[in-house]
């Protein structure tokens, strides 16, 4: 992975953290992530314009994944409803690159060897240990953490392949965010009915702002997975579980399990070193 790349990466890290520690504690959790589904949504509609859009054959990978990210945006709002953002957040990210790494080396030949392996087995560890520390000690917690591993290593898979198929990431990638983002936002205007007005007018202007910034930074994301190695790419941007644990240790005065944590995050760089 280039120095480029790596930049490109932890920057998208460092903007996935903020959302998701802003999503945790602003207000009603559907409303806000709906909105920064708008974001998602406006953001692609003004690139859309002047990128080359993706051919037919790249759609079927579009559909599945628009599918995918729609059920983790929704599960996220579940999450972080019962979980702690300092359990939760670090479970569902540290996870979802040993599930892309273990996949790209047997499907796509993406293989990171003997290192490669150590890092797996650091992030699984820390991963149960999250799951079963904390405040949150229960199976509810663990499953979260491993549906949104899944989910997360799904869509990485679904939108590294389609992207380098395509030889069109921008264009795939604008696309997904438009069609993930209006049936978001329409989720939650039928969930909350007459409320959603008043619920989304304090929160609007910011979470619609937020979309879109987390659109550009996932989009540098999608660019990353036609330049790197997808476990690579994806272990790089999970770099942001540290930026969460420190968030939520202060911001929201949670107990963070910074051993477990730690064993997330040496696995994430040992995935980095390995394809070096």
């Amino acid at each position: 992975m280039t120095l480029q790349v790596l930049a490109a990466v932890l920057f998208a890290a460092f903007v996935h953290a903020a959302w998701n520690t802003w999503l945790k504690i602003a207000g009603d959790r559907l409303v806000v992530i709906a909105l920064m589904g708008a974001g998602w949504a406006l953001f692609a509609a003004c690139v859309l314009p002047f990128v080359v859009s993706p051919g037919l054959e790249i759609w079927p990978y579009l559909a599945i994944s628009v599918a995918f990210h729609l059920g983790y945006s929704l599960m996220l709002v579940s999450a972080y409803g019962h979980v702690d953002l300092s359990v939760a957040y670090p479970m569902i990210r540290g996870s979802g690159p040993v599930l892309v790494t273990i996949v790209s080396a047997l499907v796509l030949g993406e293989s990171v060897g003997i290192v490669g392996v150590a890092a797996v087995a650091l992030v699984t560890v820390g991963v149960a240990a999250l799951g079963l520390g904390g405040r949150t000690r229960n199976a509810r917690a663990l499953a979260f953490g491993v549906l949104g591993g899944v989910l997360v290593a799904t869509y990485t898979l679904l939108d590294g392949v389609a992207a380098r198929i395509s030889g069109a990431p921008t264009g795939y990638a604008m696309w997904l965010f438009l069609l993930t983002g209006i049936p978001l936002l329409i989720v939650a205007v039928v969930a909350r009915g007459r409320r959603f007005v008043a619920l989304a007018r304090p929160v609007a202007v910011r979470g619609v702002a937020a979309g879109a910034l987390a659109g550009m930074a996932f989009w540098i994301v999608i660019w990353a997975l036609t330049q790197a190695p997808m476990g690579l790419v994806a272990a790089g941007r999970e770099t942001s579980v540290v930026l969460v644990a420190l968030a939520s240790g202060w911001m929201l005065k949670e107990r963070v399990n910074w051993l477990a944590i730690g064993a997330v995050f040496i696995g994430v760089a040992l995935l980095r070193v390995a394809g070096v």
